[in-house]
């Protein structure tokens, strides 16, 4: 008797971890990771405004910043130009690359954003510039697996990557607007994240 209850017990036991492990992979299948090193970076393949597919595959030997923000998001504009004024910082460096990516489900959204920008306390700002190359994820918007990958629940958000696609940081310092002309403390500490990673691979 007691060898019944316990094969019934051990059969239950059993029948449960089954179905959890079926649900988690099947989960992870469906956000297309279930493959991928979590140290390195989402092997994006998306279009600019051009139709252009571009691969994060394509920027291997480069330092790259990834922007994501959406339409009417006010923190991603007002933080728009402190990132602004880091792209043109790097801007002679050919070894950063800032890419933005759009997570709005719209693509004709996108385009009226990088054509128009948005108004915010009565001034106009834009999302991004020249000096980044613009991507979206659309019609997935913000439900494509690139999301889930870094395990994002809003923008503004950048992840920087490192020469051979590993991640650096999932969660720079904000570059925050200059006070009286001088720069923030969260600029500062994200242009030295990528200043000292640039620096180890010179010594190297």
């Amino acid at each position: 008797m007691k060898t019944s209850k316990w094969r019934l017990f051990m059969l239950s036991i059993l029948i449960f971890l089954t179905g959890f492990t079926v649900k988690s992979v099947s989960a992870t299948v469906k956000l297309g990771i279930a493959q991928l090193d979590s140290s390195m970076a989402y092997p994006f393949e998306l279009k600019d405004r051009n139709g252009k597919l571009i691969r994060m595959a394509d920027f291997k030997g480069k330092v790259v910043v990834i922007d994501f923000w959406v339409n009417r998001c006010a923190p991603c504009l007002a933080l728009s130009e402190p990132l602004g004024k880091i792209r043109k910082y790097y801007e002679p460096n050919k070894d950063v690359v800032f890419i933005d990516i759009n997570l709005d489900d719209n693509a004709d959204v996108w385009k009226n954003c990088l054509d128009n920008g948005d108004v915010l306390t009565n001034r106009r700002y834009y999302y991004t510039d020249s000096l980044s190359i613009s991507l979206s994820t659309a019609p997935e918007g913000f439900y494509h697996p690139m999301t889930g990958y870094y395990n994002m629940k809003g923008v503004p958000r950048w992840i920087i990557i490192g020469k051979k696609g590993e991640i650096l940081e999932r969660n720079p310092p904000r570059p925050l607007p200059e006070k009286n002309g001088i720069e923030s403390a969260g600029s500062l500490r994200f242009k030295a994240l990528i200043n000292e990673y640039l620096w180890s691979t010179l010594k190297k």
